[in-house]
């Protein structure tokens, strides 16, 4: 091949031109295939602050792939809204904003993890409170275990979050009979809860309004964890009652 053809090559991959072609392509119809094209052009670039930002977190706190999933999120979101012709490199632009779709994504998952975490704590002291009622030897298991379920949706209808509030569920929505039911539960059992006993009232109120766990219950009444558990039962039994004769 001739110098000068060999130059000619060369200028046809050089980076920059390549990327002005890519972006002249995408903005001529923001089709799917360029976007793709762009997309495949600034990845290993996503990857690189990816493993830049995982490398500066402590191991074992969240997984590189992770990372990876929230930079190539924020490179598309970059790629929609950049504009050439401010004259800004492509990457300066999309730089700022992985970083901080990263920083972001991480803050959520975080507070989604804890969340979980409590909500997993939570659940294993309401079933081991329970638990610690024995059936009767020649108790049918199938009425045990309904009674049970029972129980622990009673501790749901106490609850501040509305989370399971059949309003809030996108398909087999209940009729306007069966939210009023459930609404009316709540609100009988909202309303027992203030008529149980102080310490009752108390451990229930910042158990499932306020999501304090049974230890922070237990140091903030100056009792064992075995006693808020015990204390615990006792009032979901009660309310099981009151329940049982709202029908």
């Amino acid at each position: 091949m001739k110098p000068a053809a060999r130059r000619g090559v060369a200028l046809l991959v050089r980076p920059d031109r390549v990327e002005a072609a890519l972006w002249r392509t995408f903005l001529d119809g923001r089709g799917d295939d360029a976007r793709q094209k762009l997309f495949d052009h600034y990845q290993p670039f996503a990857r690189r602050l990816a493993g830049a930002q995982f490398a500066r977190r402590k191991s074992g706190t969240v997984e590189r792939c992770d990372m990876e999933q929230l930079a190539y999120e924020a490179l598309l979101q970059a790629i929609a809204r950049f504009d050439p012709a401010r004259n800004v490199p492509f990457e300066a632009f999309a730089r700022t904003r992985i970083a901080g779709h990263i920083a972001n994504g991480l803050a959520t998952m975080s507070e989604a993890a804890a969340q979980f975490r409590y909500r997993q704590r939570a659940e294993r002291d309401r079933l081991r409170s329970l638990h610690e009622t024995s059936p009767d030897d020649g108790a049918d298991p199938l009425a045990v275990l309904s009674r049970l379920a029972v129980t622990l949706a009673i501790g749901l209808l106490a609850e501040e979050a509305e989370t399971i509030d059949p309003d809030t569920i996108p398909d087999g929505q209940p009729s306007a009979y069966e939210s009023l039911v459930w609404h009316e539960m709540r609100r009988k059992i909202r309303e027992r809860i203030e008529a149980l006993p102080e310490r009752e009232r108390y451990v229930v109120g910042q158990h499932y309004r306020n999501g304090v766990s049974f230890q922070q219950i237990a140091a903030i009444l100056g009792i064992s964890k075995g006693r808020v558990s015990q204390i615990h039962r006792a009032a979901l039994l009660r309310l099981r009652e009151e329940l049982a004769r709202f029908r």
